[in-house]
């Protein structure tokens, strides 16, 4: 991973849904924000960051907090290392939680944390908030036998499926076509398609009608999530106002 002395700056990243894209965790750029001891490193975001949905990692170092802040078009998150906590209790590794639009929190980590996120891309009042732990719940069946399956958000009236996925080593798959976007986070072990090998901590985002052949010579378990290109990707309005911005 590359670490920046350049604060993050607003900048688009991988903005085009119809191109596959890989970012590997060695060239990952981390960036400080104006929140002391958190980094961002962005897979992807659109030309405003605090205006636009971003996809990153977000690392907290220990003893560092956000201030109270609002969340126009949602939050999902996954801990990987550390424990994340706010208001709301302490969240160990394989936390995963879906905010909704309107969620307020106050962020911190004691011990430090690193958490994959993605902002604003949860638009709608009525979503169902999600708060479960990837290692804690039971895996079910998949279509593939070498391939388990655990669902983590999936809501009538919203297009958005997302789930996590253990594969048992030596598992391949030969040329899988997807009918819609859909993004791969490796989270442990290593990831591999016919372009290469993706070790943790990667992303990859495949187009429609992208062909791949998908394999785990070691085994591997992956964030899996698919929308369809249509889906308006939350953009926040201008009479936003964070609540530490707001004066009484």
């Amino acid at each position: 991973m590359v670490y920046s002395q350049v604060e993050w700056q607003p900048q688009q990243i991988h903005t085009d849904l119809l191109t596959r894209v890989v970012v590997l965790p060695t060239s990952l750029t981390w960036h400080q924000t104006t929140f002391p001891g958190i980094w961002f490193g962005c897979f992807e975001s659109d030309h405003e960051l605090q205006d636009h949905p971003v996809t990153m990692l977000t690392r907290i170092d220990p003893g560092s907090f956000f201030p109270l802040h609002g969340h126009p078009g949602g939050e999902e998150m996954l801990v990987l290392q550390g424990n994340f906590a706010d208001e709301t209790g302490v969240y160990p590794p394989g936390s995963y939680q879906l905010n909704p639009e309107g969620f307020i929190h106050h962020p911190y980590s004691d011990e430090g944390c690193l958490c994959f996120v993605k902002l604003r891309q949860h638009g709608g009042k009525t979503r169902d908030q999600v708060s479960t732990n990837i290692y804690e719940s039971p895996w079910q069946s998949g279509i593939i036998p070498q391939i388990e399956v655990k669902p983590l958000y999936q809501q009538m009236g919203y297009p958005e499926k997302v789930w996590v996925e253990r594969w048992q080593p030596g598992t391949k798959l030969s040329n899988v076509v997807e009918t819609e976007v859909k993004e791969i986070f490796v989270i442990e072990g290593t990831w591999s398609d016919e372009l290469g090998n993706y070790p943790t901590s990667s992303w990859l985002r495949y187009p429609p009608n992208c062909p791949y052949s998908p394999s785990s010579e070691t085994g591997c378990l992956v964030y899996v999530k698919t929308y369809p290109t249509y889906t308006t990707r939350f953009v926040v309005g201008e009479e936003f106002r964070h609540p530490f911005e707001t004066t009484a």
